[in-house]
């Protein structure tokens, strides 16, 4: 926690506060924090250090961080990109050879000429198509273009990796059509009615459904593929790619002081795609900007490079810590024709920029540009946002389920110093009458940096602290980042040098840059073998105190290294991959790094405990990263503006198959002022990972550091995320089951509400039935606050004595200083457990309150046991329960395409299943009393409680019903 710097000691942190907030001091801290108790080592390092004891000032350095222009391949894009826009169709690069065209099953190969030079090889193109997974239905197309026998092979991800083993897709054979004209027609046999034209010169291809066109590649001919070549080799004839635009840095390129050399030359790959009568575009996460892309009209485009990014800034194309390369588009059709949704999805894990024009009467343009690899996209026909997640789930693989108690509250700080502090906070949570579920410990609990042990005096007894979390059913995470210190009495160092799984230089050497520890080199994550090594350390016989619930966090796995470029490896790094040896350069694969780190380390939580649930949050990730964990947003600030944006940066992410998911509540740097952490946590309870957390120089900021109404405050809010939690599982299943998102755009269930694109960034649902609303600016003197409800009927959650409110329009609301404004759909039926415990697990047996909204209406519960893998052979219930106005009736569930038809759990006592009372919000008349009917036929009488609420409506309670979930059973009201 602190560190010695010309006989001054920096970072000193008491227990029960903070160090200074002074100039010196934070940046003393971050010196201790980079460099790990090594600044003295070097002097260059000291000075490093000696520069940074300077106020932090709330914004990024830019100049750390490369352009579009600062990056040859893009700068040479772009440069191409304006020539042929320039020529007004006059100029293009390829087209289809129609004698190569040739048609098996789902699978269609050409070849691609070079029109400007007959002297190139052609490029290879296959077109596959692919039912969903869910419905069988049409519409997923995958285009694949490679050199043919290239100079060097280019790099594809392995099999089943990102993208699911293609044995285990459902091919969907298609018909060939010549349509005259150079035009190929493909057409699906699968219901959907999808087909694609493939357009031979020039090369095109429309993706098309239900008679419309969805999607045209190439369309304005950007499309580049930078074939590799022997340097000096000679100049094409014509126009066949960027580097005929621009010859510059093809082999070398500096920025930042570090050089980049490139022997293999240029291999950059770019096409263009549009978006035909796309009103906006969401995705292309991770980027701390508006959820609809084109709105900001960002003339920089975005850009996928996970970097470490101190203190990032917001509204800006740049890249952050994860990449997932898709869009999902919502095309307004004209003359009433309902909108529709269609998605794109480029999964390549090099440097990549993606430009987003803003929105025009001819749909959204885009451009998507890579710096190596092949071209390998796929395109999905929708016709729904939730079709589009099917059909992405069902290339990607469905997300992983986590233990319900990673669902609650997490408690976090850089760092809890010791194993009294930490088991003071446990108790103090216990004192105010707090629940919580998991306690994290960040890098300082280590010894010097060196994961996968215990500091040798702060938590010498660590068995103290999961002891004391065991008995109120609570969980530890320890952080175990991927840098490994390079030291020889370190076991996990000297077991991965032996085994030569780490990444080494361009000359072959051991890698080795800066990190926490100081001196590091970084495991060759892309390894299989490296991955299975590092499964090991996971083993309860190897990480010392370890359990088989000692979760895990995947920190600064982009990587980052701090005296690197831009903060990271170098590009021309060596990996060995799923390869015979160290020739894939990192460049290749960069943005894949933390994803295999990730992966590994759930690995190695499974192979530790097969039948226990693993849990990892990780940092850096990509496309696929759902099937291993959680993600956040990073190192985000105690700011109005970072809270604000939280909201399209989460929803986004959900958008992306990455629903597990939240930012550090109430910011990571800097002190939050009272509001803004009320504020924070109000809305926090509605994210998905509901995590507090905070830098190492902030003031503590534990629930009851700040007085006696935010502590209450925070129990009340906390207090209903744990009774929502009922909810909070099944659209957990439902997410991993099904692919549906856990957070949604308010427009996700009404393609047609304009009105809800107007307020994207500061609302959202939970689920299909919650709205929510944030609260994103200083609010003191504020008495209102603006809502929109999209059409319908909607409930106030916080008081279901109010009446219902008419949706279509925005209405104006009281600004509660306790909450959030939320608001549940008519026609919703939620399930809690309102028994307030200290933590999910000691809520296993507590009995369901079942709410239901408006005079018909209807939802689902899951249940399982909460930790193991079981529910994959049908150990769960999924009920759905169903109001007609007079008769509520459970029955079982659909099956869960992912889980298959639910089976029930005859080993779980019954008190599990119980229900303690059934409320009905907005009755228009008052029943008189109930009576249930279950499996036997022998209906039982019941009392029910009514009260009388605004409007002439009622809200009815029967307490006590006998009913049990997981079985059949009506309630009948008496009118």
């Amino acid at each position: 926690s602190s560190i010695d710097v010309l006989g001054v000691r920096w970072g000193a942190m008491a227990p029960a506060e903070s160090a200074s907030s002074g100039a010196a001091l934070r940046g003393g801290a971050l010196c201790g924090r980079r460099l790990g108790g090594a600044c003295a080592a070097r002097r260059w390092v000291l000075l490093g250090c000696l520069a940074i004891l300077v106020p932090l000032t709330g914004a990024v350095d830019k100049s750390k961080f490369r352009t579009c222009q600062q990056g040859s391949f893009c700068r040479r894009y772009r440069e191409y990109v304006q020539k042929v826009e320039a020529s007004h169709g006059a100029e293009f690069a390829h087209e289809v050879d129609p004698s190569s065209v040739q048609l098996s099953g789902h699978a269609l190969v050409a070849k691609i000429r070079q029109v400007n030079d007959a002297s190139v090889k052609p490029l290879a193109l296959q077109l596959r198509f692919f039912k969903d997974a869910v419905k069988g239905h049409c519409g997923i197309t995958r285009l694949l273009v490679n050199e043919e026998a290239p100079l060097h092979p280019r790099f594809q991800l392995r099999e089943g990796d990102v993208v699911v083993k293609e044995q285990d897709l459902h091919p969907d054979a298609v018909t060939m059509q010549s349509l005259g004209g150079g035009e190929t027609k493909l057409v699906s046999s699968a219901p959907g009615d999808c087909e694609v034209v493939l357009r031979h010169r020039p090369f095109e291809l429309d993706f098309r459904a239900a008679g419309r066109l969805l999607q045209r590649l190439n369309g304005r001919h950007f499309m580049n593929f930078e074939r590799y070549r022997s340097k000096g080799s000679a100049q094409h004839a014509g126009l066949v790619d960027a580097t005929d635009v621009d010859d510059q840095d093809l082999w070398e390129e500096s920025f930042g002081g570090h050089s980049d050399s490139k022997p293999r030359g240029p291999a950059a790959i770019g096409i263009d795609v549009t978006f035909e009568a796309a009103v906006t575009l969401t995705g292309l996460a991770e980027h701390a900007t508006a959820l609809d892309l084109g709105s900001p009209g960002f003339t920089e485009p975005y850009r996928f490079y996970n970097l470490d990014v101190f203190e990032y800034a917001l509204d800006v194309p740049m890249a952050l810590y994860g990449a997932v390369p898709l869009v999902t588009a919502i095309h307004r059709w004209p003359k009433g024709v309902p909108s529709t949704a269609s998605g794109f999805f480029f999964p390549n894990p090099s440097e990549g920029f993606v430009q987003v024009d803003p929105t025009t009467n001819e749909g959204s343009k885009t451009w998507w540009l890579f710096e190596s690899g092949v071209l390998d996209a796929f395109m999905f026909a929708g016709p729904t946002p939730q079709a589009v997640l099917e059909q992405y789930h069902t290339v990607t693989g469905w997300a992983r389920l986590p233990p319900i108690s990673t669902l609650g509250k997490h408690q976090s700080r850089w760092n809890y110093v010791d194993t009294a502090d930490s088991i003071g906070v446990n108790t103090k949570f216990d004192q105010h009458d707090i629940p919580y579920d998991v306690l994290w410990l960040d890098i300082e609990h280590t010894d010097a940096k060196k994961y996968f042990t215990w500091h040798p005096t702060h938590f010498a007894k660590p068995d103290e602290l999961l002891d004391a979390l065991a008995v109120d059913k609570r969980k530890l995470v320890t952080i175990v980042d991927p840098h490994i210190k390079k030291d020889e009495g370190y076991d996990v160092y000297k077991k991965l040098k032996h085994l030569d799984f780490f990444t080494k230089t361009k000359g072959g050497q051991q890698y080795d840059g800066w990190c926490w520890p100081g001196t590091s080199f970084y495991p060759d994550f892309c390894n299989p073998d490296m991955r299975n090594q590092w499964a090991k350390f996971f083993a309860l016989d190897y990480y010392p105190h370890n359990r088989v619930d000692l979760y895990t966090w995947n920190d600064m796995n982009e990587p980052s290294v701090f005296n690197g470029p831009e903060v990271t490896m170098p590009r021309d790094n060596l990996h060995k991959c799923h390869t015979g040896s160290y020739h894939i350069e990192h460049r290749d694969v960069h943005n894949v790094y933390g994803f295999y780190h990730h992966m590994a380390t759930v690995q190695g939580q499974l192979e530790r405990a097969p039948n226990v649930r693993p849990f990892v949050l990780t940092r850096s990730f990509f496309a696929g990263s759902h099937r291993h964990g959680a993600v956040w947003t990073g190192d985000n600030m105690a700011k109005w503006s970072h809270l604000a944006r939280s909201v399209p940066m989460l929803v986004s992410l959900c958008m992306c198959g990455l629903s597990f998911s939240g930012a550090d509540v109430p910011g990571f740097f800097y002190d939050p002022e009272p509001e803004l952490f009320n504020r924070w946590h109000q809305l926090g309870i509605w994210y998905p990972f509901y995590r507090g957390h905070a830098h190492l120089e902030t003031k503590r900021r534990e629930p009851w550091m700040l007085g006696d109404e935010t502590t209450a405050m925070i129990r009340e809010q906390v207090s209903i995320r744990y009774q929502m939690l009922p909810m909070w599982y099944t659209i957990f299943a439902e997410w991993a089951g099904a692919g549906t998102p856990i957070l949604r755009p308010l427009w996700y269930h009404n393609l047609d509400d304009k009105k809800a694109y107007e307020h994207t960034d500061d609302h959202f649902l939970v689920g299909e039935s919650i709205l929510v609303r944030a609260v994103t600016e200083v609010d003191a003197k504020a008495k209102r606050i603006e809502v929109y409800l999209p059409p319908g009927e909607w409930f106030d959650f916080w008081d279901d004595k109010a009446p219902p409110r008419s949706g279509g329009h925005s209405i104006s609301v009281p600004l509660h200083a306790g909450h959030v404004p939320v608001f549940v759909r008519g026609g919703a039926i939620l399930f809690k457990r309102m028994r307030r415990r200290r933590s999910a697990g000691a809520m296993a047996a507590d009995p369901y309150t079942i709410v239901a909204y408006g005079q018909q209406a209807s939802g689902h519960v899951y249940i399982d046991d909460g930790d193991s893998h079981e529910y994959h052979d049908g150990a769960f219930i999924y009920d759905r329960l169903a109001f007609d106005g007079a008769s509520l009736r459970s029955e079982p569930g659909p099956a869960l395409p992912a889980f298959g038809l639910a089976r029930g759990m005859p080993n779980t006592p019954e008190r599990h299943f119980r229900v303690e009372r059934a409320v009905f919000v907005g009755l228009p008349r008052r029943p008189v009393s109930a009576r249930l009917t279950g499996t036997d036929g022998e209906p039982e009488l019941l009392q029910v409680t009514t009260e009388a609420a605004a409007g002439n409506g009622h809200t009815a309670t029967v307490k006590k019903p006998t009913g049990l979930l997981g079985a059949r059973w009506s309630l009948e009201l008496v009118f």
